[in-house]
């Protein structure tokens, strides 16, 4: 009986400190005086308020009835959200949540347009801010300087290959950069995935940045650092995309290092816009429905286990396949791990080509919310060409992709 107490005490806590982590605060970003005696509009900027939001409301402040018509958000990365829709507020009122969503975003401005009633009235905007968005920095520009992500105590965080990085990072690009050039390309290309942020994963070497720069589908092209340095084997910190569009490439400039041998990895890790990976979300409409969960650099010798990260998901997965880029793997294992319920396990010894899926597997059970992907395998070698190939070719990418 007390050891079922103290089991109950304890989920209590826990869910407790989950709430706690999640709450939203209703913040004052905005306020306005504003002629509702005639049909019109106002812009407010809300650019100065500190920290960042998970959606808004908007209250009456005024004495005077106000008839909104759209209230549109612009955010920092240049997204916008359009709310269509009448929202009739009293003396004291406030609107249902806008735009409300699961991730803490930037807001620069607030568009109101609303129709004719009478007399003056005043507006405010009201942010949804939870305690890690309160506690975020604007982006001031590129970013410069040291990038690399670092603990409380000023140490940078460690990301060595095979590191499993929180965060719901899930790798989209990669390059191996060699230190005789001083320019390359990762290539990105549509239909992959729309994502809000995103940071850099360097192995091997330090890297100094001249530029880098986010190049999207539509020809608009975002900088996104200046003269920064990367440390060998960590991450940088998020970097703000605009989510509402498709990356094509990400061009760096980098300083050559004069009698530097060897070479440096980068690869690209992101966070899915909101709702990408959803049952009916916008992933849903390309690849056939397939849509990345996760990726991973495979080893070269014996048979790596590594822990793919997952993007957020709310599940629903029925299938999986499996895709190696740059070389073939031999694949021994899939362990699916879900939120709740039992794991998914699937074994075999399959050699998988690039340009050739292995699956799909189909799930027999779990159909919940994925919290990460378990995978054992190796890259395969040449043998015509020698351990040369063994040792200092480029190592597989493993790709895991889900569909609902």
């Amino acid at each position: 009986m007390l050891r079922r107490l103290f089991m109950a005490g304890l989920a209590l806590m826990a869910a407790g400190a989950i709430s706690v982590a999640h709450a939203q605060d209703l913040v004052g970003i905005g306020t306005e005086t504003i002629d509702v005696g005639t049909n019109g509009s106002t812009t407010i900027d809300v650019s100065k308020a500190p920290g960042a939001f998970r959606g808004i409301r908007v209250k009456n402040k005024g004495s005077s009835t106000i008839d909104l018509q759209r209230v549109q958000i612009i955010y920092s990365d240049g997204s916008v959200h359009n709310e269509d829709r009448q929202i009739d507020m009293k003396k004291g009122e406030r609107s249902r949540e806008i735009a409300a969503g699961s991730a803490d975003k930037f807001i620069d401005k607030v568009s109101l347009t609303w129709k004719a009633t009478s007399g003056k009235g005043s507006l405010q905007v009201l942010g949804l801010q939870t305690r890690d968005g309160r506690r975020m920095e604007r982006p001031k520009g590129p970013a410069t300087g040291d990038l690399s992500e670092k603990t409380d105590a000023g140490a940078p965080v460690a990301a060595d290959k095979g590191a499993v990085l929180d965060g719901n990072d899930v790798m989209f690009g990669y390059q191996n950069v060699g230190f005789g050039i001083d320019r390359d390309v990762i290539k990105v290309g549509g239909e992959i995935g729309k994502f809000d942020r995103l940071r850099l994963r360097v192995l091997g070497n330090d890297v100094h940045i001249n530029t880098l720069k986010v190049v999207y589908m539509d020809g608009s092209e975002q900088d996104l650092a200046v003269d920064a340095d990367i440390r060998a084997n960590t991450r940088t910190s998020w970097l703000e995309v605009q989510g509402d569009k498709f990356i094509r490439e990400i061009q760096m400039s980098y300083r050559s290092k004069p009698n530097f041998k060897g070479q440096a990895r980068i690869e690209v890790t992101g966070q899915y816009a909101d709702g990408w990976l959803g049952p009916n979300g916008e992933g849903k409409k390309f690849n056939a429905g397939w849509v990345l969960l996760g990726a991973q650099t495979a080893g070269f010798t014996g048979f790596d286990k590594d822990t793919i990260t997952v993007g957020k998901n709310e599940g629903g997965f029925v299938k999986l396949r499996i895709v190696a880029k740059d070389r073939a793997i031999t694949l021994r294992e899939i362990r699916v791990v879900f939120f709740t319920g039992p794991d998914e396990v699937f074994t075999m010894r399959e050699r998988v080509d690039p340009g050739n899926p292995y699956g799909p597997l189909e799930f027999k059970a779990g159909r919940s919310a994925i919290k990460e992907i378990q995978a054992k395998y190796r890259s395969r070698f040449d043998l015509a060409k020698g351990l040369k190939n063994l040792f200092e070719g480029t190592p597989a990418v493993v790709e895991v992709w889900g569909q609902h």
